[in-house]
């Protein structure tokens, strides 16, 4: 279950602040376990050895050293942002809709679900894809939101104490969609359709489904030197980082701690994101 709304929000608040945080979950401040050890990298090779042979222990130090870091609280939505909920967005604003419109080829024409403004009902409440970073920027903030940092993202998804999946450390099936092949509408997965996948806080499809934009700048090094109080990424970087692994992925992509990176321009058929919102509640 997530987290109540703070006891000094008092339900004799205006309607426009409940409604604000409608489908948010709140975050307490406080410290969590960010990263890996040697140990739980040498385990994830393990794993992703398990579907693809050419697996290397290099492509996850990017995760260690496993530290504790403190947040201030803050608010995140408890699903991915919807194609239903980015139409209003685009409808409103007049921003560009939700397909890759640079494809010269059936197979990258296959991937876009959007035609112009309009996509089957079927995959109203699946999470929007093809969507760049600038994108789910500015829909965020048209919802006066904002993205997670990744540090924020991370305690959301795997909680204080560590754990290898929103859920627990138990295997991913039956609490998330991946491992899948492309089939057009029927790829991804309502929101919400894995209860038993929840994190902590009530998150869902913090793993699986789609990989989700953060606001950090990507650097590999990053978690060696980072600050240990509300750290917020590099300054700038080439990079932009995702988190949480999607459809396509095997269960060593799923994991809380598992890094992925991106040119902030580029749309792709399997990533999307939800929004993240500060809290002037709790520790600070």
């Amino acid at each position: 279950m997530s987290e109540a709304v703070p006891q000094t929000i008092e339900q004799g608040n205006k309607k426009s602040e409940v409604e604000q945080f409608a489908d948010m979950a709140w975050i307490k401040g406080g410290k969590f376990l960010r990263g890996s050890s040697f140990k739980e990298n040498q385990a994830a090779l393990k794993v992703c050895r398990k579907y693809d042979r050419s697996c290397q222990l290099w492509w996850f130090s990017d995760e260690f050293p496993r530290k504790l870091i403190t947040l201030k609280s803050y608010w995140i939505d408890i699903y991915e942002t919807t194609n239903a909920q980015y139409l209003k967005f685009v409808k409103a604003t007049g921003h560009r809709p939700a397909l890759d419109d640079t494809c010269t080829t059936d197979s990258c024409r296959e991937g876009n679900l959007w035609k112009g403004e309009s996509f089957s009902s079927l995959i109203r409440n699946q999470p929007v894809t093809q969507v760049n970073w600038y994108d789910a920027v500015a829909y965020c903030e048209w919802k006066g939101k904002r993205l997670p940092t990744e540090a924020e993202w991370e305690k959301a998804a795997r909680g204080p104490s560590g754990h290898i999946y929103p859920w627990g450390n138990g295997s991913p099936k039956g609490r998330a969609t991946y491992n899948k092949k492309w089939q057009g509408i029927g790829t991804m997965t309502t929101i919400g359709s894995y209860p038993r996948g929840v994190s902590i806080y009530g998150l869902h499809d913090m793993a699986g489904n789609v990989w989700e934009w953060v606001n950090d700048w990507y650097s590999r090094t990053y978690y060696r030197k980072s600050k240990q109080k509300n750290p917020e990424g590099p300054k700038n970087g080439k990079f932009k980082v995702l988190r949480g692994g999607s459809w396509v992925n095997f269960p060593d992509s799923l994991r809380s701690t598992f890094r992925r990176w991106s040119q902030p321009g580029v749309r792709f058929n399997d990533t999307g994101f939800r929004c993240a919102k500060d809290s002037n509640e709790g520790p600070q």
